[in-house]
């Protein structure tokens, strides 16, 4: 009796060449650095536009909910685009966005400026989300560049002390990554037409086989956006919130500035340790303990009324906040060779990113921290559980570090495994 043969991959994807990872430099990265600077930008309009940090909190939501609404739309054609072209695009709005405002410094301007360059950055993120798929190994790929990310933000955030608040040049630094980045879009890769080739006929069991991976994959997609709007949601919840939490806990303001640079470098702690932990335990095991420690930082920090407590919570949520992206986007990336299960999930993503400030800022007043902890923790489970189930059901999932999954390769496995030996 002769087995099936492994699906192979798709001829055409990419390596992760230097010109590819400066083309994922130049959108995906520079797409994440203007979410990084958010808080700067609070502090910036607060002090040079003269707005209440009310105001200035729902004007930095509007950029990423309007990164989130271009990332489901660029989604409805990101398998077929040409993403270096795309990519551009985005880089365009982001530099428009960013840089009329820098030169006419007004609230209007600034409003206006903020949505065009969430627009702008959005488009970026799907563009180089997708293309993270159509790379010969997307786990690796997702993993050096969210450490390229990590990197930046720290940086970022080590440097913006220089900028005094001052909003002007805030803006101008973010504008001026963009203009880079449309010198470096052109490394991205575009989906290679194997992939999307159709699987060749074998009978009803083919068609069958067709329609149960369709329904599966979408359903498994769309499971994994709704538990990660409800995580990312709740994340931000508490990140939010952490000028509040610090002083429970009895730590001063420049402490806890302090801390929440600690908490993005271990960031990148995590970052470096996730495909440690994919190697050795698996994606689906990775994701419970991973997971499962995030929570239990998160409940410490929300409930804690020490400075060690507190300290300690927040540095190790950071390191695994890092290690959850890598693994999150590299499962996302291997689902689908097109790309499209990757910008769908973290358009989800980053709506939860966009209103937990607004969330968190309503229920932490009004909520005990118990019953703050327990309605920030609820869904980190939930999470939990939906991506062990997904990893666990296909060992190429579980695995990692592999090809992304082509549908027409799974289907023509399908449909040879309905058609029984030969």
């Amino acid at each position: 009796m002769n087995s099936a043969p492994p699906a192979s991959a798709p001829s055409g994807l990419a390596a992760l060449t230097g010109r590819v990872i400066f083309g994922f430099v130049g959108t995906w990265v520079f797409a994440l650095m203007a979410a990084n600077l958010v808080p700067v930008l609070i502090a910036a309009m607060v002090q040079d536009l003269g707005v209440d940090i009310a105001a200035a909190g729902a004007l930095t939501t509007g950029m990423t909910a309007g990164s989130a609404l271009a990332m489901f739309v660029t989604n409805r054609f990101i398998a077929r685009a040409d993403r270096p072209r795309l990519g551009r695009i985005g880089l365009v709005l982001m530099v428009i966005g960013y840089g009329v405002p820098s030169a006419v410094l007004t609230v209007p301007t600034v409003m206006g400026g903020l949505i065009v360059g969430g627009i702008g950055a959005g488009i970026m993120i799907a563009t180089g989300t997708a293309a993270a798929s159509s790379t010969r190994n997307p786990d690796k790929t997702v993993t050096t560049i969210m450490i390229i990310n990590r990197l930046g933000a720290s940086a970022l955030l080590a440097i913006a002390p220089l900028f005094h608040n001052d909003l002007r040049s805030v803006l101008v630094v973010i504008a001026a990554l963009g203009v880079v980045g449309l010198l470096l879009a052109g490394g991205l890769p575009n989906l290679p037409e194997s992939a999307l080739a159709p699987a060749p006929a074998a009978g009803a069991g083919a068609s069958a086989g067709d329609a149960r991976l369709r329904r599966t994959m979408g359903g498994a997609a769309f499971a994994f956006a709704a538990s990660i709007l409800l995580w990312s949601l709740t994340e931000d919840m508490v990140y939010s919130m952490t000028s509040v939490l610090a002083q429970q806990s009895q730590i001063s303001p420049e402490t806890n500035s302090a801390l929440l640079s600690g908490k993005v470098l271990g960031g990148l702690v995590g970052a470096l340790l996730a495909p440690l932990a994919l190697r050795w335990i698996g994606r689906s095991w990775s994701f419970v303990l991973i997971i499962a420690l995030s929570t239990l930082t998160k409940f410490v920090m929300v409930t804690s009324t020490t400075p060690v407590a507190y300290t300690v919570a927040i540095l190790v949520w950071g390191a695994m906040y890092g290690a959850i992206l890598v693994l999150y986007a590299g499962l996302a990336a291997i689902m689908d060779v097109t790309g499209r299960t990757g910008v769908l999930v973290s358009g989800f993503y980053l709506a939860g990113v966009a209103f937990g400030p607004l969330v968190g800022g309503q229920l932490v007043g009004v909520l005990t921290p118990l019953q703050y902890a327990i309605t920030v923790t609820v869904p980190s489970i939930l999470f939990a559980v939906v991506l062990f189930v997904i990893a666990r059901r296909n060992r190429k999932l579980e695995r990692g570090n592999t090809t992304a999954i082509a549908v027409g390769d799974a289907v023509r496995d399908e449909a040879a495994a309905a058609a029984g030996p030969r």
